[in-house]
């Protein structure tokens, strides 16, 4: 057959996705942030934390002398002091997701990239999980990590192993809260940054929906049921949850696990509908 009468044969196969091709993602991404306003806000972020390992040194250093031990009393190193630690990053932890997942999914979408990524072996979940571990490094820096070293800090510091011994399931409290607090507020991110139009866009409307019903919350504080509305209120109740301590808001903890399980299941359908290749009409 001459040249000029071939024509263009589309290809009837299967694309098989590599392992391991969410870790290209995610490593592209981080390093891509890895910029002067992330790494000062990482570097701010870290206050909290010399604060909390002052805390435990006066406590390990002169908590055991009767005469200061009065003034050193709410300075005790428990899991109320680990899970404060956390709770107490909410604000730096919402300005680390913004400035690492705003722009994660509708620039893709803005540039047209979705067909790139999926003409090659790359399939949603490889996308997905690639670009909620982007969100999820840098989130953890300034949860996960500090609140690991102030436990093995406390570890290091105490004469006995009576701590260890007490509070040995601490990290793994401190890994299941921090693992459900980044897929439910990463994956949160990510659904707004595919529905969005600009990144700024993400981020305001990530701001608000984190904001206004943690107000709404403390405005309607006489109605405790009011505050399954807030996700920080329903996060804060599964960390109490997972470090054994009372429950802070009236709600039940099932209906909090009933109410994250909502917002996950919610992100995954967003996602899958916006996440996709073009389809290319033969």
């Amino acid at each position: 057959m001459p040249i000029y009468e071939e024509t263009y044969t589309s290809w009837e196969g299967h694309l098989k996705s590599r392992p391991r091709t969410w870790w290209v993602i995610a490593r592209t991404g981080v390093r891509l942030l890895w910029k002067k306003w992330m790494i000062v806000l990482l570097l701010f972020g870290t206050i909290p934390f010399l604060v909390r390992v002052v805390q435990i040194y006066l406590m390990s250093r002169f908590g055991n002398q009767a005469s200061i031990a009065q003034a050193l009393q709410g300075l005790k190193i428990d899991p109320e002091f680990f899970i404060n630690f956390i709770n107490g990053q909410n604000f730096l932890l919402m300005l680390v997701l913004i400035l690492a997942g705003a722009g994660l999914v509708v620039n893709d979408r803005r540039f047209n990239a979705l067909p790139i990524y999926f003409s090659k072996p790359v399939n949603f979940w490889d996308y997905t999980i690639g670009k909620l571990l982007i969100v999820a490094f840098y989130g953890s820096l300034i949860t996960l990590i500090p609140g690991l070293l102030l436990f093995l800090i406390q570890v290091l510091l105490t004469t006995d192993a009576t701590f260890l011994q007490q509070y040995l399931w601490i990290p793994a409290s401190l890994i299941g809260f921090v693992f459900i607090k980044l897929v439910v507020l990463g994956g949160f991110i990510l659904t707004l940054s595919s529905i969005s139009k600009s990144t700024r866009t993400t981020a305001i409307l990530f701001f608000a929906l984190l904001t206004f019903p943690e107000i709404f919350r403390a405005i309607l504080s006489q109605v405790p049921e009011t505050g399954i509305i807030s996700l920080n209120a329903d996060l804060g109740q599964i960390g109490a949850f997972l470090f054994g301590l009372e429950l802070p808001y009236a709600f039940s903890i099932w209906l909090t696990l009933c109410t994250m399980a909502g917002v996950i299941i919610l992100c995954y359908f967003v996602l899958r509908k916006k996440i996709r290749s073009t389809e290319v009409v033969k």
